[in-house]
């Protein structure tokens, strides 16, 4: 019955804030300014990140991955054109923590159980290439943005949030408990939500501005 309890008061606090997100995205979501494809791609990687929270509620963190892989791929496809130089210290940096995050979690399972690791793994790589490739616009700059602009500092600061909620969110479940946990996975997994949102919701408004320059 607690742990029944403790999954119910997950779901509402995590899952349904983005599943609402996710639908207030799809029916209003041309008034914020997402629009055309862009508001199709953050409507459903926000679903599949509802999903995810759900997933990892009921079933734990190995089956979830699978949604929020979805998630993170949906979110790419919104701003991963506009890349034009990769930024690498960023990329070995993460991917150095991805190592020590993997030897402190997925030790002891890789070798009995190789499959399951391949899921979680596979998220890691693509969460990392997000940080990556939304750094390297902050930093170089896009095909249509200068560098350090905006847009593209909420974007990265949103997914340096994501990568850390998901840091702590997978050694607090499989390594060793982290004081305040599920306080900061939750604070900052919906910060980061927000941010991703909120700079697509940019992005999509500079390029319907720029369409209409063309047009006149």
């Amino acid at each position: 019955l607690e742990s029944s309890v403790k999954v119910a008061k997950y779901i509402f606090r995590k899952t349904l804030p983005v599943l609402f997100l996710s639908i207030l995205c799809f029916l209003i979501g041309s008034g914020a300014g997402l629009k055309g494809r862009l508001r199709i791609y953050t409507t459903v990687a926000l679903f599949f990140g509802s999903i995810g929270d759900y997933m990892v509620a009921e079933y734990g963190i190995f089956v979830g991955v699978i949604f929020f892989l979805f998630n993170h791929i949906f979110y790419m496809l919104t701003f991963y054109d506009q890349v034009k130089k990769l930024w690498i210290g960023m990329g070995a940096a993460l991917l150095f923590i991805d190592s020590i995050t993997g030897y402190l979690c997925l030790w002891n399972i890789i070798f009995v159980r190789p499959l399951m690791c391949i899921i979680p793994l596979m998220y890691t790589l693509v969460l990392t290439i997000c940080v990556t490739l939304s750094g390297s616009l902050y930093f170089y700059g896009g095909k249509d943005s200068e560098p350090k602009q905006f847009e593209n500092a909420v974007r990265f600061i949103g997914y340096l949030l994501f990568y850390a909620s998901d840091t702590v969110l997978v050694i607090n479940d499989l390594a060793f408990p982290i004081p305040w946990g599920e306080f900061i996975v939750l604070s900052t997994y919906f910060v980061a939500q927000y941010l991703i949102l909120w700079s697509t919701c940019i992005l999509s408004r500079h390029i319907g501005a720029q369409k209409t320059i063309k047009t006149n």
